[in-house]
């Protein structure tokens, strides 16, 4: 069993690190990955290997069936001042003895120009003696559904006006993706965590306008990039925790990626976390990390949990509202 786990280990570590590009259109504008959690952003987003909440459903499935209780999360985000991101989430541990657990959740950005869903659910199973989850993701979106009178565009000629009315692109995409991810126990204090986000994805999509000369794209489809992340995990004392993150850049103009953060526990109540995001570049555009978090025992079985998260960045500084419950 041992001879398995070890060359099971070793096949995913280099699918992780040489994982080849599939046809893509490049990073996408449409559901973006902004980063859903006020912890794991916190820490920089170094939680391949730290995922042990309701957040691991995006993070890193595996982290699942480290739940010892059901945790249901509300997450909001203004990202970059422009735009509103929702995200909600539910997990529960399946079974104690087999190590399992599943979840739910539901992401919801953009307005009228241009309106999110993303509707997912996650497995996680301990198998080998090591943590193991896949997750589904069902996205749509619909776009072009704002507004636009005559009124509002009196700067220009009125055949301008009619022509550029009629091309206004309406329509909607809807697809699919699936996220895998793994967790190894190197010792009682060190953890290895690797996952890949959309290792399997499409997404089609259906455009129009009312110009029956100069018609947009109509119906094509594409794949949203797969990102893989590798992750350790150190517990250096019982109130004091520090993780790191690496993610090779698989696509044509994206940079690898570093991650670090720490997580400090004071009164078993009081959360303090910092990070930071580096990508390998010439470009500043380093990212830094700070965040408090609150237990409260609201009941004896009970907790409410109130995370906030700073991301500091060079656009645009962001703040993140987590609210959650553990029962």
């Amino acid at each position: 069993m041992k001879i398995i786990k070890k060359y099971l280990l070793i096949l995913i570590l280099v699918a992780a690190c040489d994982y080849s590009a599939q046809e893509l259109s490049g990073i996408p504008g449409a559901f973006v990955d902004v980063g859903f959690g006020a912890r794991p952003v916190s820490m920089g987003g170094a939680y391949t290997a730290f995922a042990s909440d309701v957040h691991s459903i995006v993070w890193n499935p595996a982290g699942l069936s480290r739940l010892k209780k059901s945790q249901a999360s509300f997450n909001y985000v203004n990202q970059l001042g422009l735009v509103d991101y929702y995200y909600m989430s539910a997990a529960m541990p399946l079974s104690p003895e087999s190590r399992s657990a599943a979840g739910i959740l539901v992401i919801s950005s953009g307005d009228k120009a241009l309106r999110e869903w993303t509707f997912g659910t996650a497995y996680s199973k301990e198998i080998w003696g090591f943590l193991m989850g896949v997750g589904v993701k069902v996205r749509y979106a619909t776009f072009g559904n704002n507004t636009l009178s005559k009124t509002d565009l009196i700067i220009f000629e009125q055949d301008e006006i009619d022509a550029g009315l009629g091309n206004q692109v309406f329509g909607s995409a809807l697809g699919f993706g699936v996220d895998v991810g793994f967790l190894f126990d190197l010792s009682e204090r060190v953890a290895l965590g690797i996952s890949f986000r959309d290792m399997m994805s499409s997404l089609s999509w259906d455009s129009d306008n009312k110009n029956s000369d100069l018609k947009p794209k109509g119906k094509y489809s594409e794949a949203l990039p797969t990102e893989a992340y590798i992750g350790l995990a150190f517990k250096v004392l019982d109130e004091l925790s520090i993780a790191a993150d690496y993610s090779p850049g698989f696509i044509q103009d994206a940079n690898p990626k570093l991650f670090a953060g720490a997580e400090g526990v004071l009164f078993k109540i009081l959360y303090l976390r910092a990070g930071t995001q580096y990508y390998i570049n010439s470009v500043q555009d380093e990212k830094f990390t700070l965040g408090l978090g609150l237990d409260i025992n609201a009941l004896p079985d009970m907790t409410i949990k109130t995370d906030f998260g700073y991301l500091i960045e060079r656009l645009d500084n962001t703040v993140r509202f987590t609210l959650g419950l553990e029962f």
